[in-house]
Order: structure tokens, then C-alpha cells, then sequence
């Protein structure tokens, strides 16, 4: 997922021309879900489903994300 991720925030920058803000926070939200995923045994992004998307906002809960926070996270 790591090259999908380097890709999009190429696309970020080079094509939506966003902020460095934008592309380090974005960038730095697909990681963590990515490593999240992957520990759940999901290594492609084909592979992701809606309830492994909603189990990974459930972990951001638990963790105590702010709501402002996992919004952030899922916006595309």
C-alpha cells in the first residue's frame, strides 16, 4: 500500500498542488491506517473492505481521536 500512498501524495503535490501541510497530514494518515491494515493481515488495497475501514476508525475511537481528528482521516 506504501507505493499507493507515495503516489497519491505525488498527485497531491504535484498535480493539486496542496499545501506541504496538506501532503505531510494526508500522508501521514495513510501510514497509520496502512500499518493498521496490515497488521490485520490486509497488505493490498484491493483488498480493504468497509469493515476493515470501520474497524479502523473504531481503533481510532478507543485510541481517543478527537472526532475533528478521525474526520480528518477519512476525508478524501
Amino acid at each position: 500500500m506504501i507505493s499507493e500512498i507515495e503516489e497519491f501524495a505525488g498527485y497531491l503535490r504535484d498535480v493539486k498542488r496542496t499545501s506541504d501541510n496538506t501532503v505531510v497530514s494526508y500522508h501521514r494518515d495513510l501510514v497509520q491506517m496502512a500499518a493498521f491494515l496490515e497488521e490485520k493481515g490486509i497488505a493490498e488495497v484491493g483488498k480493504v473492505t468497509k469493515t476493515s475501514l470501520n474497524s479502523y476508525i473504531l481503533s481510532l475511537e478507543k485510541a481517543g481521536k478527537a472526532a475533528t481528528t478521525i474526520s480528518r482521516t477519512l476525508a478524501p
